[in-house]
């Protein structure tokens, strides 16, 4: 097994997203969409907020990826509920 040393690149830009807009399994990848929810500016008179939903990125999983991650945001949503 090959050994595989972790290096962080903290220049890499952070992206931030609200939704997530839908997920693919292509038969060998998972394909996420993600996008960030911005609301136009409220209209005088109206009660009514409108807005637009924009795709903030789109990440590619291998399945062994996927599955990592599947695992890891169940620890974490089991480590929240506590």
């Amino acid at each position: 097994m090959a050994k595989i040393e972790y290096v962080d690149v903290p220049a890499v830009n952070e992206t931030y997203a609200d939704t997530v807009q839908g997920m693919i399994f292509d038969g060998q990848s998972v394909r996420l969409e993600l996008c960030v929810t911005r609301m136009d500016e409220p209209k005088k008179g109206s009660a009514e907020l409108t807005g637009r939903r924009q795709t903030a990125c789109r990440v590619v999983l291998p399945l062994s990826a996927a599955l990592d991650l599947s695992s890891k945001l169940g620890r974490m949503m089991s480590t929240l509920a506590k």
